[in-house]
């Protein structure tokens, strides 16, 4: 076995041809290509990242609004509550002026009327009276 020295010389320089034309045309477009596409990944996750953390700032915000509107909501239900209480208190005070005002009459016409009975009484005395002694008189003749 012998070596043979231009074989060799055209070996090597196929080889570097070889790895010059893979380089040139495989190599670094596969590298253009891959840095590209590690740019374009990087690209969007930070993309993710943002729109995650706006979301995360805008679901706190909303979380702040929410508890905004219900402490609200609660103060215009207490205050709903102390207006109906103080409506309430008003309808009770007219309600019981009205029966009082009521009761009042009632005891003056009351008052009143006793004392037409008792002026009509004091007038038709005399008559009861006599009706009674008659009645007296004519029934102690009949029981006896």
């Amino acid at each position: 076995m012998s070596i043979n020295v231009s074989e060799v010389i055209w070996t090597i320089v196929c080889f570097f041809v070889l790895l010059f034309v893979l380089k040139k045309f495989l190599f670094d477009p596969l590298i253009k290509f891959m840095d590209q596409r590690q740019a374009n990944i990087d690209q969007s996750l930070k993309k993710g990242r943002e729109a995650r953390q706006r979301k995360d700032e805008s679901d706190a915000a909303l979380r702040e609004s929410w508890k905004e509107c219900g402490v609200e909501a609660k103060q215009l239900l207490a205050e709903g509550k102390a207006s109906d209480e103080k409506e309430r208190a008003w309808v009770l005070a007219a309600a019981q002026k009205e029966a009082d005002q009521a009761l009042l009459e009632a005891r003056s016409r009351i008052d009143r009327e006793r004392e037409q009975v008792r002026a009509d009484a004091a007038e038709q005395m005399p008559q009861l009276v006599a009706a009674l002694v008659q009645r007296l008189m004519d029934g102690d003749g009949e029981e006896r």
